[in-house]
């Protein structure tokens, strides 16, 4: 099978752009591409999703442990021509540098992904050349197969570019990216703008400027190095319960594994928009992701309906789980920017304020409760939590710094909180919830 991740040497590269019009531009020549994203991202993987026109998932080595991560990939990869896979971050940013576990490089290593490096040219000619030769050396279990060059101001910054290139490494160019006038997405403070906030034209874009710019004949023929494993097709049980999920422009953050895995336990998914103030009577579980709702903090306060129903659900003892952006929804209220606050359906006494600057990035390891010590999530946030009335029922550590923090609310089997889990994570956050 063929297959390559897409790397960078840092976040900002332009390896979202590149991948997702390389992901557009495959399929419209008829070839069936198998969309990951590496690490805890949502945004991304979404906007790659819409370019492949197949579901993308997340491939993180902090969260999964290696056999879940090979199963993830060989199942996805089933049926398909090509796995393309987003890097996060630059290409051996992780959570150690020994090994540089937690990685992009670390996930391209565990599934024998060959690499091909994005690099911003901006600013600079000649060094790329000792970039590249730097990013080479340390792929000593995996292959750099190629490198893309973005950001390029003229025809002769590429020149100058290329005569390096040449005599220094040997490195094929795959492709030679110019700078864009404009950025073909917009960006706000948890990165681009989100795949439904965009049409198709910017995914066309996206595809003509790797058409125009890159050799996708020989990207596409680049094998992996260890073939994904042969799996067996998983029976699905009877979906006789109900989940609603939030999905809008306020609520989008979902890993397509954590889906999978609430219909694996019997529960059939029904979308709903709390923007557009829908409630879903019936639904034994409730599950809001994390996203902007500080965007549609004011709309959302008007929701009286969707904030009677999600108390009532609470209040009757069916599970709950808000991550994020879905906690939000279940505080006193979120103060916006300007300092404005808007009510939201208060099942928890505490209110959520924008800060304009980040809180917390970064990876956590529960240490408590006894019964998930050592799950692993992700936080990502630029507000806080203040006039907190509530015990916290996480006690976290983050992974890198040891740096102590709580995190969580719990009331019945209603549980909001700012981490982000994946469900097939070892303990199961599912588990404890659904089985309390």
């Amino acid at each position: 099978m063929k297959g390559v991740l897409i790397g960078a040497e840092r976040s900002g590269s332009g390896k979202t752009t590149i991948t997702t019009g390389i992901a557009r531009a495959l399929s419209r020549q008829g070839l069936r591409v198998a969309p990951f994203k590496c690490g805890p991202d949502y945004i991304d993987s979404r906007h790659l999703a819409r370019a492949a026109g197949n579901p993308v998932e997340n491939l993180d080595s902090v969260l999964l442990g290696d056999a879940t991560l090979g199963q993830i990939f060989a199942r996805s990869c089933q049926g398909c021509d090509m796995a393309l896979v987003e890097g996060v971050m630059g290409l051996f940013d992780g959570i150690e540098p020994r090994r540089f576990g937690g990685s992009s490089y670390d996930v391209a290593v565990q599934l024998g992904l060959p690499v091909v490096a994005v690099l911003n040219a901006a600013s600079c000619s000649y060094t790329i050349a000792a970039l590249l030769r730097g990013l080479q050396s340390l792929c000593r279990s995996t292959p750099l197969e190629g490198v893309i060059i973005n950001q390029l101001a003229s025809s002769n910054h590429e020149r100058l570019i290329r005569s390096a290139l040449e005599q220094h490494t040997d490195i094929p160019l795959l492709g030679c990216v110019p700078r864009q006038a404009q950025p073909l997405a917009p960006t706000r403070h948890l990165g681009i703008a989100t795949s439904a906030e965009m049409d198709e034209s910017y995914y066309e874009a996206c595809a003509d400027l790797v058409e125009q710019h890159i050799d996708l004949t020989a990207l596409a023929a680049i094998d992996l190095t260890i073939p994904p494993a042969s799996r067996c097709e998983e029976t699905m049980p009877e979906r006789s319960r109900i989940c609603a999920v939030a999905r809008d422009q306020a609520f989008s953050f979902y890993y397509e594994a954590n889906l999978r895995e609430i219909e694996r336990r019997g529960y059939a998914l029904r979308f709903f928009s709390p923007l557009a103030g829908e409630t879903v009577p019936d639904a034994d579980f409730i599950y809001i992701g994390g996203g902007y709702p500080e965007l549609y903090a004011e709309a959302l306060s008007t929701r009286q309906e969707l904030h009677q129903w999600l108390r009532r659900h609470s209040a009757a003892g069916r599970p709950l789980l808000a991550e994020c952006g879905g906690m939000m929804l279940l505080t006193q209220g979120i103060v916006d920017g300007e300092g404005r606050h808007h009510p939201m359906t208060g099942i928890f006494d505490a209110r959520c304020h924008m800060t304009g600057k980040r809180q917390a990035l970064g990876y956590v390891q529960i240490q408590e409760p006894a019964a998930l010590t050592g799950l692993v999530g992700h936080e990502f946030r630029y507000s806080t939590l203040e006039d907190v009335n509530e015990p916290y029922v996480f006690s976290l550590e983050k992974v890198t710094n040891g740096a102590r923090s709580h995190d969580g609310f719990s009331k019945g089997k209603t549980l909001a909180g700012y981490v982000h889990f994946h469900f097939l994570s070892q303990p199961s956050l599912l588990d404890w919830l659904l089985e309390r």
